[in-house]
């Protein structure tokens, strides 16, 4: 078992001996006495930025103590009074830490007990020479009697308990401990304190006085409403100062990852904080001293919808180089720690990707010009960039996300660009509102606005042209052919055919979206042959007689073009032949598949929307197919990757337990796996196939009265969904 220990040190002072036999101080050394231990950087920001300190006229006659826990630390701060050489009062603090977040109680435990001469061995002894080892620490908790004071439990942070109140550190401690439980925070309190230098940085607070009490209220009471308590706050300000200043540590960047999974923090807290140290006002007075680009850089990265302003601002600079250098300097720092452990900064990564995708979306915006200015009014907080044009915003981009040790290109590369090829091809089931919002926001916004896509082919918007091109210059072609065919409704034939020697174009299809190839030169020799072999013959001989008779030429170079020309139509006959033969088949076979199916159910145009009746019975239906993805949910956890595979689930769906359950359904209905299940509650058509999918399920079951439905916990929803377990889920089933 390993011990767990419990250090210390104190507030550095020059000591002086006095005539009674006592002390003073001649003075603060800068420096921590009586130390046991090197002191972790996390408690001493914590110190730094005031999240113990009591201000002035904070400490009576007796000791306060304070118990917060920072980082993966417990601390007890106790401050007692002392005096310098010049009579004056002063406040000294000495402090207990050990390793371990829940100790604050055990080390209250610990050093109370402990044997000494004197009434309170906690309070400041610059005399105290404290084992080097420190001291060993019983963890064991014991059961801590609230008594009265339970009712605080259901208060908001911070909450003043009144002094008339009996209460005692450990008291305190258990109320704050109990809330941070509940609201999944650090927890802090201050016991028997006057004045706290930010009170709102605690959830408890025991005052020293009445006095104190209305002091304390009145203080809390000025505090904005629409601010709340958020544990560590001076920590991560410690944190985004330094970063500020360039002193980039690890530390730093752990307290931002840790502050960004904090269930109260949002764009607003950050905003509001990054505003207090000058982000705003850079921003609108277009200040690109060093520091500011990297507080803006900090602000793209924890609010995500801010990065294509942040570009904007950087490419306006009279000196853009110096400011992308700068910023590539911090995102090189984080990067550094990125890559000690790929995914160990989750928070920061998923705020980049969404920070990508709020980019992208941008540059799809559709511009609001006028016909004498075709560049776009970005009117952003104040700040007008009246000659900022996509190509500009285009090239930012590529350059953010191409950067040498850029954190943004980092994850770009590493996980983004997967992420967005895992996306696309879900988009036609991402139809309903509850699933899509399971994306971070950006993202949500991004592929809600490309649905329309999937769901109309033939659909074009010439806004996602840009969007395109961006793809083909970072070298990107499965994205690039996607965002041509959205703009233009054709891929380039050079991404089409390079796409399709990689064997990833099959039968025109990329991402579950059908793509049509541009037409070159070739391909329109080809249409004018499938026109007719004498058509074009007879129109090819009279343009060569008429460019004859018009050259005027003499009459040997007369029976020369003649000559010429009787030979070039007679090896051209041979060729309009050849190429008529292999068009003819082509057309035949194209005959055939359009014969099988009578009705073009894939235009949007030959649909007609579901009736009320249809409605009810899909939704219905539906239910029965969420109850289905519910109760499937463990047998789908149980099963391996190589079975998934085997099943014939993409790898880009293999954690989509709703894309493998409609996946399951399609095989047991009987229907084609690109059938879109996202519109069958839109058109009577595709609720009718799938309808009647179920209808022969029904018959093949021995169902008497086969209606086309699965009612949710009915016998058909029970058949299917043990049919899909036992055949479909079952790596050794069929």
């Amino acid at each position: 078992m390993t011990m767990i220990y419990i250090h210390e040190f104190s507030t550095g002072i020059e000591v002086k001996r006095t005539s009674d036999g006592g002390w003073e101080s001649g003075g603060f050394t800068g420096q921590y006495m009586n130390c046991t231990r090197e002191i972790p950087p996390e408690i001493l920001n914590a110190i730094s930025s005031g999240e113990f300190s009591l201000s002035e006229g904070g400490l009576q006659d007796h000791p306060a103590i304070v118990g917060r826990q920072v980082g993966g630390y417990s601390v007890v701060a106790v401050v007692s009074r002392g005096r310098d050489d010049r009579g004056r009062g002063l406040s000294l603090y000495r402090y207990f830490w050990c390793e371990g977040k829940d100790y604050i109680e055990a080390i209250l435990r610990t050093m109370i007990s402990r044997p000494s001469n004197k009434v309170d061995p906690l309070v400041f002894d610059p005399y105290n020479q404290p084992p080097s080892t420190g001291y060993p620490l019983n963890p064991d908790s014991q059961p801590v009697s609230l008594d009265k004071l339970a009712e605080y439990l259901d208060s908001s942070p911070p909450i003043v308990i009144p002094h008339e109140q009996p209460c005692t550190h450990l008291i305190l401690n258990e109320i704050a401990k109990e809330i941070a439980k509940r609201q999944g925070q650090d927890y802090s309190w201050a016991y028997k304190v006057a004045a706290l230098e930010n009170p709102w940085y605690f959830q408890v607070i025991y005052p020293a006085s009445s006095e104190a009490e209305d002091n304390f209220k009145e203080v809390l009471a000025r505090r904005p409403r629409d601010s709340v308590f958020i544990s560590g706050e001076a920590g991560i300000k410690t944190a985004i100062k330094a970063i500020i200043k360039g002193r980039v540590k690890p530390e730093h960047i752990n307290s931002l990852e840790i502050a960004l999974a904090h269930p109260q923090i949002d764009a607003q807290f950050w905003n509001k904080l990054l505003d207090g140290l000058g982000a705003s006002k850079a921003y609108k007075d277009k200040i690109y001293s060093e520091p500011m680009v990297r507080l803006l850089t900090l602000k793209a990265l924890l609010i995500p919808k801010f990065l294509p302003d942040f570009l904007i601002w950087i490419q306006t600079a009279p000196k853009p180089d110096d400011c992308w250098e700068s910023c590539r300097k911090l995102q090189a720092s984080i990067v550094t720690e990125y890559q000690k452990n790929i995914g160990g900064l989750p928070c920061l990564t998923r705020n980049v990707k969404d920070g990508i995708y709020s980019l992208l979306s941008r540059l799809i915006t559709k511009p609001k010009s006028s016909k004498s200015d075709s560049t776009i009014q970005h009117k952003l907080r104040g700040l007008v960039h009246s000659k900022f044009d996509i190509p500009k915003l285009v090239k930012a981009t590529k350059l953010l996300l191409t950067q040498k040790d850029g954190f943004w290109s980092q994850v770009y590369r590493v996980s983004f660009t997967k992420d967005l090829a895992d996306a696309l091809p879900k988009i036609p089931d991402l139809w309903e509102p509850g699933i899509i919002t399971n994306y971070p926001e950006e993202q949500q916004k991004f592929l809600t606005n490309l649905q329309p896509f999937w769901r109309y082919p033939g659909k074009t918007d010439k806004n996602y042209l840009s969007l395109a091109q961006f793809f083909e210059e970072v070298e990107e072609p499965h994205f690039a052919a996607i965002f041509y065919q959205i703009s233009t409704g054709e891929v380039p034939a050079n991404i089409f055919y390079s796409l399709s020697r990689k064997g990833n174009v099959k039968k025109g299809t990329l991402f579950e979206m059908t793509l049509i190839r541009k037409k070159g030169l070739l391909d329109h020799i080809h249409s004018a042959l499938d026109a007719g072999i004498y058509f074009v013959t007879e129109n090819l001989i009279l343009i060569i007689r008429r460019m004859v008779i018009g050259l005027l030429l003499g009459t040997i170079g007369l029976i020369t073009i003649l000559l010429i020309s009787s030979l070039l139509i007679s090896l051209y006959e041979k060729d309009l032949q050849a190429s008529m033969d292999e068009k003819i088949a082509a057309l035949e076979e194209e005959l055939k598949s359009a014969q099988a199916s009578t009705t073009d159910t894939n235009n949007p145009e030959t649909l007609t929307e579901i009736s009320p009746e249809n409605q009810e019975r899909f939704n219905r239906t539906h239910e029965a197919i969420k109850a289905m993805i519910k109760n499937l949910t463990d047998d789908i956890n149980k099963l391996e990757t190589d079975d998934k595979n085997r099943i014939g689930i993409p790898e880009n769906a293999h954690n989509d337990k709703m894309y493998i359950v409609l996946f399951c359904v399609k095989r047991r209905l009987g229907i084609d796996q690109n059938f879109q299940y996202g519109e069958i509650g839109k058109y009577n058509e595709r609720w009718q196939e799938f309808s009647d999918a179920i209808k022969e399920y029904q018959k093949s079951k021995g169902a008497n009265t086969p209606d086309g439905v699965i009612d949710k916990d009915g016998r058909i929803q029970r058949w299917l969904e043990e049919d899909i377990r036992n055949q479909c889920l079952n790596p050794h089933g069929g």
